[in-house]
């Protein structure tokens, strides 16, 4: 029974104690509000300001049962540097001794000033509904968009793996790659061949080389030069060939291999007999142009400007005739000097005979044999002669011939 009593009695004691705590601490502010409003009031007036009332005095003295308990208490309640602070409690007096000289506005310099409110204040007070919603939205704002960056950096990662650097060494790379896969594995000599084609069932047929990658273009003439109308064709092996068109006398040969062989029949118009040519694929050497000459006169020959001129002999039969044509000059040849023609107008001498290789349509003298390409470059063959005459389109030409050690006039 007397423990409840106590247990009563402190309850009892503990609330008086903390209501005159409570009236001390509202007392305090009150006074120090009053004096700091009587203080601004002097400032304003002009006036000294009268010495702040002592907090301690106006507040109401506790019971003498709890003074230790409310001593501590309204020490806490009394603002740093009031006269009434206690140095035992923490608090201090203000002495210009020790660098501290308290505040003219005295206890009420704590006191915020309208529109602001002190630091530890702002600190403490809690935010409100709206500000904290604010801080909420931004925070889950910032996390999107670094949500997003390490979306974007993982998708570029995904699809862009490899840096500009390493992409350029792969096209490098690929290049390199590409030009060794795509470069052929020789380079074969190129050839002009004119040939004249013999129908004798007993010789063989004319060889045409191809190459992979290239085209070899055949031409069909009559021995005045003239073009020769192909009426069909017909071909076996790996090639892909070109017919003429109606009348034409021009096919194109392009092999599939890089080493294949066949052959090819070519029917002309107004000849019974076909022309049989073998082809063949290889990486050596390659025929660009392969004019093939019939030892007759076609349906579209030249007439002759000399009758019973060189015409009447085969055409072709001299050997000479097809190396000056093409080019290909025998050993023994010696060039000889002509003036009055341009350089397309060309002589030698082998044999004893005359080789004259021209453009031009030869008028005088009177030629013995003669052979001419699809390009209308022809080659006679005369005896020794020291000026000819010649035809550029219906234009006559005088040119003067000479040995290598002769003056030509």
């Amino acid at each position: 029974m007397r423990g409840l009593f106590l247990i009563g009695a402190a309850v009892l004691l503990t609330g008086y104690a903390t209501q005159a705590v409570a009236q001390t601490t509202t007392q305090q502010f009150d006074d120090e509000f009053a004096a700091f409003k009587k203080k601004v009031a002097a400032a304003k007036a002009g006036a000294p300001s009268a010495p702040a009332a002592p907090a301690a005095a106006a507040a109401p003295s506790a019971p003498a049962s709890s003074s230790g308990a409310l001593s501590a208490l309204a020490d806490l309640g009394k603002p740093a540097g009031s006269a009434a602070a206690n140095p035992s409690s923490g608090g201090f007096a203000p002495n210009p001794s020790n660098g501290f000289v308290a505040n003219p506005l005295g206890p009420a310099a704590n006191l915020p000033v309208k529109g602001q409110m002190p630091a530890t204040a702002n600190a403490l007070a809690p935010a409100t509904p709206e500000e904290m919603q604010a801080q909420m939205d931004a925070q889950a704002a910032d996390q999107q968009k670094q949500v997003e960056q390490r979306t974007y950096e993982a998708a570029l990662k995904v699809l862009l793996p490899l840096s500009p650097e390493e992409i350029r060494g792969v096209y490098a790379k690929f290049k390199e790659s590409r030009q060794a896969a795509e470069t052929p594995i020789s380079d074969p000599k190129p050839k002009t061949v004119v040939q004249t084609i013999s129908l004798d069932p007993s010789q063989a047929p004319p060889v045409i080389h191809t190459s992979p990658g290239y085209v070899t273009t055949l031409t069909i003439l009559d021995s005045s030069g003239a073009p020769w109308p192909v009426q069909d064709i017909s071909f076996a092996g790996k090639f892909d060939i070109t017919p003429p068109e109606s009348g034409g006398h021009i096919m194109r040969i392009t092999p599939q291999s890089a080493h294949g062989v066949g052959n090819m029949s070519v029917r002309l118009v107004d000849m019974i007999t076909p022309v049989i040519f073998t082809l063949t694929t290889g990486l050596d050497e390659i025929d660009y142009r392969f004019d093939a000459r019939i030892a007759k006169a076609g349906p579209l020959a030249k007439t002759p400007i000399i009758e019973f001129g060189g015409l009447s002999t085969v055409a072709g039969t001299d050997q000479n005739l097809v190396s000056v044509l093409d080019g290909t000059l025998p050993s023994g040849a010696e060039k000889l000097s002509i003036k009055g023609v341009d350089g397309r107008t060309s002589a030698w001498k082998m044999s004893g005979k005359m080789y004259l290789r021209t453009p031009l349509s030869l008028l005088s003298p009177a030629w013995e044999s003669s052979v001419a390409s699809a390009d209308g470059t022809t080659v006679y063959t005369l005896n020794d002669t020291p000026v000819i005459l010649l035809s550029d389109d219906g234009r006559m030409v005088r040119a003067h011939i000479a040995g290598p050690d002769e003056v030509t006039p």
